[in-house]
């Protein structure tokens, strides 16, 4: 009997899957690379917490960081938003598992099956810590500010 394939490994939606993965991630690439948000604030999105609150969320930063990143800065990088290149790692990654997925229609790159409860906490704690941190306007907290 032949083994019953989930239908996202089934060839007319798992090339389409695979070329919209890269087209986006590599668009995205190139307006972060192109696009400086620092110059040309007016063709970037604002951010919508800080417009209504005046309040740093925790991706306040997040475009220069990118930006930043992709011309090589990687301690700019950090100065806008010191948990982006965290995310970028995670993100690649988990990008990686996923593309790489689709064209073996088999999990070939490690990536746990569960997470523990504590990692999410830790997680949790650590983004509003961060956040709650960045918007105190007294040194050293105002370093964390993008």
């Amino acid at each position: 009997m032949k083994e019953k394939r989930p239908l996202i490994f089934r060839n007319y939606i798992r090339w389409p899957l695979v070329f919209a993965m890269i087209f986006t991630v590599l668009l995205g690439l190139l307006y972060g690379f192109f696009i400086d948000p620092v110059a040309s604030s007016d063709v970037t999105l604002k951010c919508v917490t800080y417009e209504m609150t005046g309040l740093y969320c925790p991706g306040c930063g997040e475009t220069r960081a990118l930006h930043a990143l992709l011309h090589g800065h990687i301690i700019q990088a950090f100065d806008y938003n010191l948990l982006f290149p965290f995310v970028v790692i995670i993100m690649g990654w988990l990008f990686l598992v996923g593309l790489t997925t689709l064209i073996c229609r088999k999990r070939v790159m490690w990536l746990p099956e569960t997470f523990p409860a504590w990692l999410g906490i830790v997680i949790g704690v650590v983004v509003v810590l961060f956040t709650v941190l960045r918007n105190i306007p007294v040194w050293p907290f105002s370093i964390l500010a993008p």
